[in-house]
């Protein structure tokens, strides 16, 4: 009987590619789990471009700010000199934009043909004004996002009244007993007469 066996590399390329496509995909749970394998953050495709590049273009916060948490360069360069905030300003992901911001992403970094971040948008835009803004040293602030869930009225004890089901009790086949029987009088029908 023989046994196969599965070298790491193969191994860490199948988990690398998975880890790139739920970071482009925003899938917060796949990528919490993989960097847990101790997958690194800064992890790259074969054309140079970063895990947390493919989060800004998707314009997923949520896995950017993962990402950045565990380490991920907020200024590494894909091709053409491009980093994750032009990718972000040019989708105009606000969320995206703040975390990098905050997180110390170069504001006026130039590609290879000197575009900024802020070349990608519409003058006097609130994503322009925004990136302004912290050219002048003013910062945004990120929105707080309660852990809890808001939970509705009639899930509390003193909430909403509850819904009003059917009355009665069911019998065979989803009848309802004690109700009328087939054949019976029919209200405000007219009485037959029986023949004689």
């Amino acid at each position: 009987m023989s046994h196969i066996y599965l070298n790491k590399t193969f191994i860490g390329k199948d988990i690398r590619d998975r880890f790139l496509v739920a970071c482009e995909k925003g899938e917060i749970g796949t990528v919490t789990k993989i960097l847990r394998l101790h997958v690194p953050a800064n992890t790259k495709d074969e054309y140079g471009k970063s895990a947390l590049a493919r989060a800004c273009e998707g314009g997923h916060a949520e896995v950017a700010r993962l990402l950045i948490e565990a380490g991920a360069d907020v200024n590494a360069k894909q091709s053409g000199l491009v980093t994750s905030l032009h990718l972000a300003a040019k989708g105009k992901h606000a969320e995206v934009v703040k975390h990098l911001l905050l997180n110390g992403a170069t504001i006026d970094a130039k590609t290879s043909s000197g575009l900024r971040p802020i070349d990608f948008l519409k003058h006097e835009s609130a994503l322009w004004n925004l990136f302004n803004d912290a050219m002048r040293g003013d910062l945004p602030e990120l929105e707080d996002i309660p852990d809890v869930p808001e939970i509705p009225d009639y899930a509390l004890p003193d909430g909403a009244e509850p819904k009003k089901g059917k009355k009665g009790k069911k019998g065979k086949k989803g009848k309802k007993k004690g109700g009328k029987k087939k054949g019976g009088k029919k209200k405000g029908g007219k009485k037959k007469k029986k023949k004689k």
